[in-house]
């Protein structure tokens, strides 16, 4: 709902996402869409998740966006990034729309997805 996103609030967000499971058995390849408008305003995803290791591995640049400080730091302690990341800076990988100006943190939308939020998020 509208109101349960982190950094929006105008519009409700849809997702849905399948989980493929790898040959090693703790391996899972999460693909899925999200937006606001399933036909005209949507993004596709990919994401890799090791439930043995609780890590999410994301191998697509991301857009980052200012937060405020009680969200960064819901996530801020889980994030990886293998560049150099400012942690002065109250940022996070995002979603944005640009029709609805609107978007989700991925952390958000991963912590929707698994139910919870993973140990350790590794960003590209």
């Amino acid at each position: 709902m509208a109101e349960e996103n982190d950094i929006g609030g105008d519009y409700a967000l849809f997702y849905w996402a399948n989980f493929v499971p790898h040959y090693d058995g703790k391996t899972m390849l999460i693909i899925g869409e999200c937006g606001f408008d399933p036909v005209y305003e949507k993004k596709s995803f990919v994401f890799k998740y090791d439930s043995e290791t609780d890590t999410v591995s994301f191998g697509e640049t991301y857009r980052m966006c200012l937060c405020s400080p009680e969200i960064y730091n819901k996530y801020y302690l889980n994030m990886r990034y293998k560049g150099s990341n400012d942690e002065q800076t109250l940022i996070l990988p995002w979603i944005r729309f640009p029709r609805t100006k609107d978007g989700i943190t991925i952390p958000q939308l991963v912590q929707r997805i698994l139910g919870k939020i993973p140990t350790v998020m590794t960003f590209i």
